[in-house]
């Protein structure tokens, strides 16, 4: 093998060695970030089943405050006339 030959083999092999360093590198921050993703993604659907869970209270609870405030719309007339009643005694 000719001196330029060898030259030539070895920044070849020097080169495929960083190349595959690289791109073994590469491979572990694909996979680091997949499990990332992954991570992010399970979060994201507890958050959003957290929200419609909330919402679902939300509406429960206004139609709730709303049975309340008809009630209170209802007995305020009675509440009037009882206290009325009880002044003139």
């Amino acid at each position: 093998m000719t001196e330029i030959e060898h030259l030539l083999t070895d920044t070849l092999t020097v080169l495929e060695r960083e190349l595959r360093q690289a791109q073994g590198e590469q491979a572990k921050t694909i996979s680091r970030q997949e499990q990332e993703l992954i991570s992010h993604t399970q979060a994201l659907h507890q958050i959003q089943n957290q929200t419609s869970n909330l919402r679902a209270k939300q509406r429960e609870l206004t139609k709730q405050l709303q049975r309340l405030s008809e009630l209170y719309t209802e007995l305020e007339p009675l509440l009037i006339h009882l206290n009325v009643m009880l002044g003139e005694k």
